[in-house]
C-alpha cells in the first residue's frame, strides 16, 4: 500500500514539473497565482521552473496567471487576470468554470494542448480567436475524444471476449477433469485392477532394482561407455571424492562428475579470488549448504571472507568449526551492525585477493563458478566478470526462473540492475572507481556500485552459464523487490549519482510503475534538432491519412515535418489527399515524386532523405498509427546521444499484440523479432517490454536515427528492396560501433505494410529468397558469433524468448 502512494505522489509530482516548465516556456509569466490547490506540488513546480508562485489571495490577484486546480472548485474570483489556466487531476471537465469563463469573455485558447505525461489543461484568455479557429479546435478536441472513446470500447470488448473465453476454456477443463475422475475410479475399482496387483509391483520394483541395482548400473554402463567407459567413470568418480568434499550439498548435483573432476585437474593461471559473505543470523542448514557450495568448488585458488554482524552465536561457531578444516574459510565477528554496505565493506578489508566476489549467505555458487570467471580473468584480461543466474524455492534443482542475461549493455543497466549476481570484480577496479559499498545507497548497494565499476572497467566479460543459485523466500529481494521499498529509492539515487558523474543532464530518474527494481530516464533533450518523418507510399490513402491525422493530432514534439515519398500510386484519390494534406500542413508536410519502378523501400527512403532539413531522420511506415502522444521525444533523448545509432518503438499488431520490440539477430538464421504476438500488457522475458534496452537492430517501419549517421552508412542498401534493409542496416551502425537502443515508451500500432504486399508469388518469394542468401553471406561470421543482446541459451529459432539451455563446456 506505501509503495503505491509513493509511486502515485511521485507520477503527481512528474506531471507537475512537466506542465510548470510548459508554463515558463511557452506562458512565460512573470508571477501565477494558484487557486484551491490541495498539495503545493504544482506551486513549487513553478517555483522551481523560475515563476513566482504563490496561493491565490487577495494580494496575488494581480498576478499574470491565474492557475485553477481541480478537484477542490470553489466560487470564482469576483477579479481574475488575463490568463486563467484550468488543470484537471481528475476526470472532471469544470464545466461551471467553463461557463462562468465564457460570460465573463473568456475564450479557449486552442493553441495550448494538453500533452505527454503533463496535467490534462485547458487555457483561457480574453483575446477572441477567430470563428474558424475556434469550430477547428473544438473539433479536434472531439475528435480526440471519439478516438478515446474507440480505443475505449475496443479494450472493453476484447477484455469480454477473453473473459467469455477464459470462462469456456475453464468449464471445459472442470468437465474433463470430471471424466477424468470418473475413468479413474472405474479402473481402480475394476476387478482386473485388483487382480493385477502384484503384477503391477513385480514389474515397478524390478524397474527400480534395474536401475539402482550396482551389477544392472555396471552393465548398464557397459553396453553405453564400453570398457574403457567405465574405467574412465570409475577413475573420476574416485577423484571427485578426495576433491570434493561438501556433504550436505554435493557438487555432482550441478554437474557430471567427469566434468568437475577435469577442471579441478586443469587450473586457469587466475589470481586469489576473495569471496565475501556477510553473514546475519544465517539459519545453520542454509549457512551449511553456502558454505559446501563454496569448498566444493572446481577452482582452488579462492578465500571466502565471512563477516558476522548477527546476533547467533551458534553462526559463528559454525563457520569457526569448518575454518578449522579449510583453511581459506576465514571468520570475523563485527563489533557492531553497520547493515550489509557497512559490513560488506569490512569484508573487503578482511579479504587478501586480487580479485573480489560477492555472496549472499543464504545463496549458492554452481561448483563450477570461480573456475568460469578465473578463466576469463586469466584469458580474457577481464576486470569485471558476470554470470547468469537461477532463482530456486528449497532445493537447488527445484529453479523457478532462470534468469540469462545479454552481454554488457549499458541501457540495461541504467533500466535495472540486470548484472547482479554473480559478480567478480578486481580490487584495483573498485579502489580506481571510488571505494567499496556506501552507506547512503543501502538496498541498492550493489547497484550502486557496479555502476561505478562498469564506468571505470577496461574489460567486462558476460558468462553466459547460470552459475549463481538465489535462494526465493517469503520477503526476499529474490522474491519480490517491493517487500523492501528502500530499494528502490536507493537505485532511483544511485542512477542519479551515475549520471552527475557521466556528465549527462537528465530531467528526472522514476520507478516504472508497476515494475519494482525497472527504472525509467527521462534525459534532458539538448538537442531538440527538427525530425524529417519519411514515408513511403503507395495509394492506400485510407492507411495514409489515419498515420498522418495521428501524427499531427498526437504528437507533443514541437518541430518535425513530413516527407511522403510518392511510389507509383494510381488511384486519383491518393492524389487529391496529397493536395489536402499540403494545404492543411503548409509549413511542413512535402509530397516527393520518385521516378523509379516497382517497390525498393532502401531506394525510396534514400530519395526522400535528399528533401529533409532536419537533424533527426525517422524512417516511418504508412500503415501506423501513433499512441503515445510524447513518441518523439522519448525517442529523441536517446538519438540525441553520440553513442546512439538507431532507436526504435514498440509496435502493436491491431488485436494489441507485440509486432517489434527489438529484433534478435540470428533467429531464424537471420534476424526475428523479439517478444512477437506477446500481448501489449505483457512484461516479457524478465520484464524487457517494459524498460529501455540495447539491441542488435530495430525495425525501419519506425526508427529513429540522426541525420549524420546515415549519411556515414551512405543510407539504406538499395540491393535489399523489400527485406532485411533495415536489419543490414543496423548491424552496420552497430559496427560503426554506436549502439541500437529500443524503447517501449514511444508506441504505435502497425498495420504490418499493407502497401508493401506479401511474398504470394514465385518472384517475390525468388527475390525474399536471394535477400536472405546475400545478408547470409554478408554478415556469416556474426551471425555464427550470436547475439549479444540476449543469450545463446535461447531458443535460435524462436522469437519468444524458448530456453534452450547450454552445457557446460
Amino acid at each position: 500500500m506505501q509503495l503505491e502512494k509513493a509511486k502515485e505522489t511521485k507520477q503527481d509530482m512528474e506531471r507537475c514539473r512537466l506542465l510548470a516548465q510548459r508554463i515558463a516556456e511557452e506562458l512565460a509569466p512573470a508571477t501565477a497565482a494558484v487557486l484551491n490547490a490541495e498539495t503545493p506540488a504544482l506551486e513549487k513546480a513553478l517555483h522551481r521552473a523560475g515563476v513566482d508562485a504563490n496561493p491565490f489571495t487577495v494580494a496575488a490577484r494581480q498576478a499574470d496567471l491565474l492557475v485553477v486546480e481541480d478537484p477542490a472548485w470553489v466560487e470564482m474570483p469576483a477579479q481574475l487576470p488575463g490568463q486563467v489556466l484550468l488543470v484537471f487531476t481528475g476526470s472532471n471537465v469544470a464545466e461551471g468554470w467553463a461557463e462562468e469563463l465564457a460570460r465573463r469573455g473568456y475564450y479557449r485558447d486552442f493553441r495550448w494542448r494538453s500533452r505527454g505525461r503533463a496535467q490534462q489543461s485547458a487555457l483561457y484568455c480574453t483575446v477572441q480567436p477567430a470563428t474558424a479557429e475556434m469550430i477547428a479546435g473544438y473539433e479536434k478536441e472531439l475528435d480526440l475524444l471519439r478516438d478515446r472513446m474507440v480505443r475505449a470500447e475496443r479494450t472493453c470488448n476484447e477484455e469480454a471476449a477473453l473473459i467469455e473465453r477464459l470462462r469456456s476454456d475453464l468449464s471445459l477443463s472442470r468437465s474433463h477433469a470430471k471424466n477424468l475422475e470418473k475413468t479413474l475410479n472405474e479402473v481402480t475399482s475394476s476387478t482386473f485392477w485388483k487382480l493385477t496387483w502384484p503384477m503391477r509391483y513385480v514389474v515397478s520394483k524390478s524397474r527400480q532394482i534395474w536401475h539402482t541395482f550396482p551389477l544392472f548400473v555396471l552393465l548398464g554402463e557397459l553396453r553405453r561407455d564400453g570398457i574403457s567407459g567405465v574405467r574412465e567413470h570409475a577413475r573420476a568418480r574416485r577423484e571427485y571424492a578426495a576433491l570434493f568434499p561438501g556433504n550436505l550439498l554435493r557438487a555432482d548435483r550441478f554437474a557430471p562428475v567427469e566434468l568437475l573432476v577435469r577442471q579441478a585437474n586443469d587450473q586457469p593461471a587466475g589470481p586469489k579470488i576473495s569471496i565475501v559473505v556477510p553473514l546475519y543470523n544465517t539459519p545453520l542448514d542454509f549457512l551449511d549448504e553456502m558454505l559446501d557450495s563454496v569448498v566444493n568448488q572446481t577452482y582452488k585458488n579462492w578465500e571466502l571472507c565471512c563477516v558476522d554482524a548477527g546476533k547467533d552465536e551458534a553462526v559463528g561457531q559454525h563457520v569457526q568449526a569448518r575454518a578449522k578444516a579449510d583453511a581459506r574459510i576465514r571468520y570475523q565477528k563485527l563489533e557492531k551492525n553497520e547493515l550489509i554496505p557497512g559490513n560488506t565493506n569490512k569484508g573487503f578489508e578482511m579479504a587478501t585477493g586480487e580479485y573480489i566476489a560477492l555472496l549472499d549467505h543464504d545463496d549458492l555458487l554452481h561448483p563450477c563458478a570461480l573456475w568460469y570467471a578465473a578463466r576469463a580473468i586469466a584469458e580474457q584480461k577481464a576486470d569485471f566478470v558476470y554470470t547468469d543466474e537461477a532463482t530456486f524455492e528449497g532445493k537447488p534443482e527445484h529453479v523457478v526462473l532462470y534468469h540469462f542475461k545479454p552481454d554488457f549493455m549499458l541501457d540495461n543497466l541504467r533500466s535495472n540492475n540486470y548484472i547482479c549476481h554473480l559478480t567478480v570484480f578486481s580490487r584495483a577496479l573498485m579502489e580506481r572507481a571510488g571505494g567499496g559499498e556506501r552507506m547512503e545507497y543501502n538496498g541498492s548497494q550493489d547497484y550502486e556500485l557496479f555502476l561505478r565499476l562498469t564506468e571505470q572497467a577496461e574489460k567486462i566479460v558476460h558468462i553466459p552459464h547460470a552459475l549463481y543459485y538465489w535462494r526465493s523466500s517469503p520477503g526476499s529481494t529474490a522474491a519480490d523487490i517491493s517487500a523492501k521499498t528502500y530499494c528502490i529509492d536507493a537505485g532511483i539515487a544511485a542512477l542519479k549519482a551515475h549520471y552527475a558523474r557521466c556528465g549527462i543532464a537528465v530531467d528526472d530518474v522514476a520507478l516504472i510503475p508497476g515494475t519494482p527494481g525497472y527504472y525509467k530516464t527521462d534525459y534532458t533533450i539538448e538537442h531538440p534538432g527538427r525530425v524529417s518523418i519519411l514515408i513511403p507510399t503507395c495509394d492506400h490513402i485510407r492507411d495514409l491519412e489515419l498515420c498522418v491525422d495521428s501524427i499531427y493530432a498526437r504528437t507533443t514534439y514541437p518541430d518535425f515535418e513530413l516527407i511522403l515519398i510518392e511510389n507509383n500510386s494510381k488511384q486519383p484519390e491518393t492524389f487529391r489527399a496529397y493536395e489536402r494534406m499540403q494545404k492543411e500542413h503548409p509549413d511542413n508536410l512535402k509530397v516527393v515524386t520518385w521516378e523509379g519502378k516497382g517497390f525498393n523501400y532502401s531506394a525510396l527512403n534514400n530519395f526522400g532523405e535528399q528533401y529533409a532539413t532536419g537533424e533527426y531522420l525517422l524512417l516511418l511506415n504508412n500503415d501506423t498509427e501513433v499512441i503515445t502522444p510524447n513518441w518523439l521525444e522519448e525517442m529523441v533523448m536517446y538519438a540525441q546521444q553520440k553513442r546512439v545509432g538507431c532507436v526504435g518503438a514498440k509496435l502493436l499488431y491491431p488485436d494489441d499484440t507485440i509486432q517489434h520490440a527489438g529484433i534478435g539477430f540470428g533467429i531464424g538464421g537471420v534476424a526475428g523479432h523479439l517478444h512477437k504476438y506477446f500481448p501489449a500488457a505483457s512484461d516479457g522475458y524478465m520484464g524487457r517490454l517494459n524498460y529501455v534496452q540495447d539491441v542488435y537492430g530495430d525495425t525501419a517501419a519506425c526508427l529513429l536515427i540522426r541525420r549524420e549517421i546515415y549519411d556515414e552508412m551512405n543510407g539504406l542498401d538499395e540491393s535489399y528492396a523489400v527485406a532485411f534493409n533495415d536489419v543490414d542496416f543496423c548491424v552496420r551502425v552497430r559496427e560503426a560501433g554506436y549502439t541500437n537502443v529500443f524503447t517501449p515508451f514511444a508506441q504505435l500500432y502497425h498495420y504490418e505494410s499493407k502497401s508493401r504486399g506479401t511474398e504470394d508469388n514465385p518472384e517475390k518469394q525468388k527475390r525474399f529468397q536471394g535477400e536472405v542468401l546475400r545478408f547470409q553471406a554478408r554478415w556469416g561470421d556474426l551471425l555464427a558469433a550470436g547475439d549479444p543482446c540476449t543469450n545463446p541459451n535461447f531458443d535460435i529459432q524462436r522469437e519468444d524468448f524458448t530456453l534452450k539451455i547450454l552445457p557446460l563446456e
